[in-house]
C-alpha cells in the first residue's frame, strides 16, 4: 500500500502553511484530549483550544485561509475555524452521539502521528527501558515453569525485546553523531558545555549509555539468555509442544510453521547476543568516545580564539606560566592586573630534564647480516602463528565437518601431535562470535593412539542441530 492511500493526501497541508506553529500546539491538544478521554465532545475540545491557545489564536492572521469573516472576529469563531480545518484535513472525524451530542473520533493513523509529535515536543530524559533483563527474567520464568504456553510466549517476548534492543542502539548511534553535527555550528564555550553536560550528558549518557553499562547489560545476561536459548532448540519434544501452543494461539497456518518460526527466532536471537557487544556496544562506545574528545579540543578552541577580556587573560597568564624569566613582564602588567608570583616546592623543583646534544654526521658502520637470536625467535613466532592462527585452525576445523553439520571426538581422527594440538585450539577459539563453528563439550573422555580429548561435538554456526 502506499503512503497516501493509508492517510488523506491533504493531511500534513495545515503543517506547512504559515501557521504551521499554530496548527502543531492545536494537535497537541487534539493529542491530550485524545489520551485523557474516551470520549470526547467537540465543545470539550472547544473549550480546551480556547484556553490553551488564546495567545496563539489572537495574534495569528489567517492569511490566506479560507476563514470565514464572523470566525475571524473573535477568539472563539478562530477556535471553530481550527476544529474544522482540522477535521476536513483528516485528523479526526465526528459522529452524532445518542444524546444528540457531536463526539471526535480520531482515526489510527492520526493516533499514532499525534503520539510521535507529542514525542518529540517532549523534552523530559527517557528513563526505564529493560530491554535484556525482561528477555533475561521472561525465559528464566518460564524456563523453571512446567507451562509450554509460557515458554512459547517467552520466544515470542525474547524476540520482541531484543528487536527494540537493536532498534534502541541503532537510535543511540545516530544520536550520537546528531550532537556530531550540533557541535559544529556552536560558536560559544558556554553552549558547547550547555549541550555535552545537559543535553549530551542526561539524554544520552544517562538515559541509555549508563543502563547499557549497568542496570541492562548484555554481557551480564548474554551467558545465561543463550543457555536457556539452546536448551529448548535441542529439544524436540519441547519445540513440538511449543509449536502445537503457537498454533493454537493463531501464530501460523500450521505446526510445521509454527516450529520453523520458533527455531529461527530463537536462532536469531542466539546470534544476536554473539555479536551485539563488537556491532553496537563497541562502535557506540567509540562514537562516544570520539565526540567527547571533539568536544573538549572544540571548549580549547574557542576559549584560545576568545578576544575578550578573559581570553586575553587566559593567553597571558599561560604565557606567564610557560616562562621562568617573566619578572619584566610582570612588573609591566601588575599595575593592571595586580598579578603577583607564587612559586612551590615539588618532587622536581631540583631536577631539570638534560637537553639531548646536537647530532653530528659520523662515518658509516657495516652491519654483518648475521642470524641473531631475536630473528631466530622472530621466525619461531611467524611459523607458530602461521601453522597455528585463527586462519589454520578454521581449515583444520572445515577439514573435520566436510560436507556434514556436526562431527564428535570420534570423528576427529587424533594421528599426531599436530592433529591433539588443533583439537585444543579449536575448543579454545569455539566460543570467538567471528568463529565460524560451535564446539558444545559432552561428558567423559575420548582416547585414539594415545591422546585423550574431551567428548566434544563440533557443529558449524547458524545450522540447525538434526536430531
Amino acid at each position: 500500500m502506499k503512503f497516501f492511500e493509508a492517510v488523506p493526501s491533504e493531511l500534513f497541508s495545515p503543517l506547512s502553511s504559515p501557521n504551521r506553529a499554530l496548527y502543531a500546539d492545536a494537535l497537541d491538544v487534539l493529542y491530550t484530549a485524545y489520551r485523557d478521554n474516551l470520549k470526547i465532545r467537540e465543545d470539550a475540545l472547544y473549550s480546551m483550544l480556547r484556553s490553551k491557545l488564546e495567545e496563539q489564536l489572537a495574534e495569528a492572521t489567517f492569511e490566506g485561509e479560507d476563514i470565514d469573516e464572523e470566525e475571524l472576529r473573535d477568539i472563539s469563531g478562530r477556535a471553530r475555524f481550527l476544529i474544522r480545518k482540522l477535521c476536513s484535513k483528516g485528523w479526526f472525524e465526528k459522529e452524532r452521539g445518542e444524546d444528540f451530542e457531536e463526539y471526535i473520533t480520531v482515526p489510527g493513523y492520526s493516533s499514532r502521528l499525534l503520539e510521535l509529535f507529542h514525542q518529540l515536543r517532549d523534552d523530559s530524559t527517557v528513563r526505564g527501558y529493560s530491554y535484556v533483563f525482561n528477555t533475561y527474567s521472561s525465559l528464566k520464568v518460564a524456563h523453571e515453569s512446567g507451562n509450554v504456553y509460557e515458554k512459547m510466549a517467552a520466544v515470542y517476548s525474547a524476540y520482541d525485546n531484543t528487536s527494540a534492543l537493536i532498534k534502541l542502539l541503532q537510535m543511540v548511534y545516530h544520536n550520537v553523531k546528531h550532537y556530531f553535527q550540533m557541535q559544529i555550528d556552536m560558536q560559544d564555550v558556554n553552549q558547547v558545555l550547555a549541550s555535552h553536560f545537559d543535553d549530551f550528558g542526561q539524554k544520552v549518557i544517562e538515559a541509555y549509555i549508563r543502563p547499557l553499562k549497568i542496570k541492562d547489560s548484555v554481557p551480564k545476561y548474554r551467558v545465561p539468555i543463550q543457555s536457556v536459548l539452546r536448551n529448548w532448540a535441542e529439544d524436540d519434544a519441547l519445540l513440538l509442544a511449543m509449536a502445537n501452543a503457537a498454533y493454537q494461539d493463531r501464530r501460523g497456518d500450521t505446526v510445521e510453521v509454527c516450529r520453523a518460526d520458533l527455531l529461527r527466532k530463537i536462532f536469531w536471537i542466539d546470534e544476536r547476543y554473539d555479536s551485539i557487544e563488537h556491532d553496537y556496544l563497541d562502535e557506540i562506545d567509540a562514537q562516544v568516545r570520539r565526540y567527547t574528545r571533539a568536544a573538549t579540543q572544540k571548549v580549547e578552541n574557542l576559549t584560545n580564539r576568545d578576544q575578550s577580556v578573559r581570553g586575553n587573560l587566559n593567553v597571558l597568564l599561560t604565557a606567564l606560566s610557560r616562562n621562568r624569566r617573566a619578572g619584566d613582564l610582570v612588573d609591566r602588567i601588575q599595575p593592571v592586573f595586580q598579578i603577583y608570583e607564587q612559586s612551590f616546592l615539588s618532587e622536581k623543583s631540583l631536577w631539570y630534564r638534560k637537553r639531548p646534544g646536537k647530532r653530528t654526521k659520523a662515518a658509516p658502520v657495516l652491519v654483518q647480516e648475521t642470524v641473531s637470536d631475536a630473528d631466530a625467535a622472530a621466525r619461531a613466532a611467524e611459523l607458530l602463528h602461521s601453522e597455528y592462527g585463527r586462519g589454520a585452525i578454521a581449515e583444520y576445523v572445515q577439514g573435520w565437518l566436510g560436507d556434514a553439520e556436526t562431527c564428535y571426538s570420534k570423528d576427529l581422527g587424533i594421528r599426531d601431535d599436530k592433529a591433539y594440538i588443533m583439537s585444543l585450539l579449536a575448543v579454545l577459539t569455539g566460543g570467538d562470535p567471528a568463529a565460524g563453528y560451535q564446539i558444545r563439550e559432552l561428558e567423559g573422555t575420548f582416547r585414539e593412539n594415545g591422546y585423550a580429548i574431551p567428548q566434544m561435538e563440533i557443529r558449524r554456526k547458524g545450522v540447525e542441530k538434526k536430531k
